[in-house]
């Protein structure tokens, strides 16, 4: 199966209807994530089916839940799901956030050579991030914990904006731990084709 085909039987099992176009982007997306990673080892991933599956179905997984227009991916790493999500969604607008300076350089060359219009690439800590209040979605995926992810990402959603922090097993721990001013709206379990690990979605706002 080609990547192309194998993308797209991906995203039909999981109901994203995506144009020719747009998965022939995330393949080449996924072709310059591969020569990168061979230089500087931007995935412990080496097998080019387990980064669809791992990497590209597991953020394409998140698109039923960015409704908002201005999306901020924090911890993007190379740049999951935030370019991901940017690919397949081009009239949002998405900050790609990593202090990591080998995966936001990996970004730019992504947005230049493939022409993503919609994407900062924002090469700082969290903290120091200018655009307080000014998201819809706060999205992290690989975050330490949705503790951590809330303390240093709490200044940056719209009051209407949520947090959503994609997971793997059900974090029942983690949930007690919560900062009080912020509640969990929903859970939702996610499910990834060809990934048999627990998935959820913690969907999480600022309370009043």
């Amino acid at each position: 199966m080609t990547h192309f085909d194998a993308i797209q039987k991906g995203a039909q099992q999981m109901g994203a209807d995506l144009s020719d176009t747009t998965i022939q982007t995330l393949v080449d997306y996924l072709a310059m994530f591969q020569k990168w990673n061979k230089a500087y080892n931007l995935t412990a991933i080496r097998d080019v089916d387990q980064m669809i599956s791992l990497h590209l179905l597991d953020s394409l997984a998140t698109l039923p839940f960015i409704t908002g227009d201005d999306i901020i991916d924090v911890g993007t790493g190379p740049g999951l799901p935030g370019m991901v999500l940017a690919i397949c969604l081009p009239e949002k607008r998405f900050t790609l956030l990593d202090s990591n300076g080998k995966k936001t350089r990996f970004l730019t060359q992504v947005k230049m050579e493939l022409g993503i219009k919609n994407v900062t690439v924002a090469n700082e800590r969290v903290e120091k991030h200018a655009h307080q209040g000014h998201y819809d979605h706060v999205i992290s995926r690989a975050f330490a914990s949705l503790q951590d992810m809330i303390n240093w990402t709490l200044p940056l959603p719209k009051e209407t904006g949520n947090f959503l922090a994609m997971k793997g097993v059900y974090p029942n721990e983690e949930l007690t731990g919560l900062p009080s001013g912020v509640e969990v709206i929903h859970i939702e379990p996610l499910t990834v084709p060809t990934i048999q690990a627990e998935r959820h979605m913690v969907i999480m706002a600022r309370k009043g």
